[in-house]
């Protein structure tokens, strides 16, 4: 979405109509993202809210030789990852063994197609840090570094919550396609 340099001047002077326009426009986008990571639409809802709070404060700082949907699903993730840290689901964290990891890394999976609906509903019955984290690097393609980083957890900790999250994906669809 390329905003033009009018409408941005007038969401840098909280014109409320041009806000609105931009909320309206954007809603659906920013929550086909914001709902991987929560249990319920509402809670979503209120990180999209705060996110487009920031949006808004900070326009001035869109640079817009880049796409405006980038740059505001960044300021979405990471609000999103403040939440999810205000609310201390990522503690459900677990010491893992190079074994693990070893055996993560050496590990070559089978392709095979899946039906949305059921991807869908077995991502919402994985733990919350493994949903988080799993949407993280398949979904929104950032390295274990960059997730360690953001949700400040060991990179083997990221590497564990994947493939642990993999094999309870397997088995949940498994259990939809019999």
């Amino acid at each position: 979405m390329i905003l033009e340099k009018t409408f941005i001047k007038k969401i840098t002077k909280q014109n409320r109509k041009a806000e609105l326009e931009l909320y309206q426009k954007c809603f659906s986008y920013w929550m086909s993202i914001a709902i991987k990571y929560f249990n319920n639409q509402e809670e979503a809802a209120i990180c999209i809210n705060d996110s487009f709070i920031k949006i808004c404060n900070n326009i001035k700082k869109y640079d817009q030789k880049h796409s405006f949907i980038t740059w505001s699903k960044t300021i979405l993730i990471r609000t999103v990852l403040d939440e999810i840290r205000k609310q201390k689901k990522y503690k459900e964290t677990i010491i893992v063994t190079n074994e693990i990891v070893k055996y993560e890394s050496n590990n070559i999976e089978k392709r095979e197609e899946v039906d949305y609906k059921s991807l869908k509903k077995s991502m919402q019955e994985l733990p919350n840090a493994t949903r988080n984290i799993i949407n993280l690097h398949l979904i929104e393609g950032f390295s274990h570094k960059e997730i360690s980083e953001m949700m400040k957890i060991s990179i083997q900790t990221s590497q564990w919550h994947v493939k642990i999250g993999k094999q309870k994906l397997r088995e949940l669809l498994a259990n939809y396609s019999n």
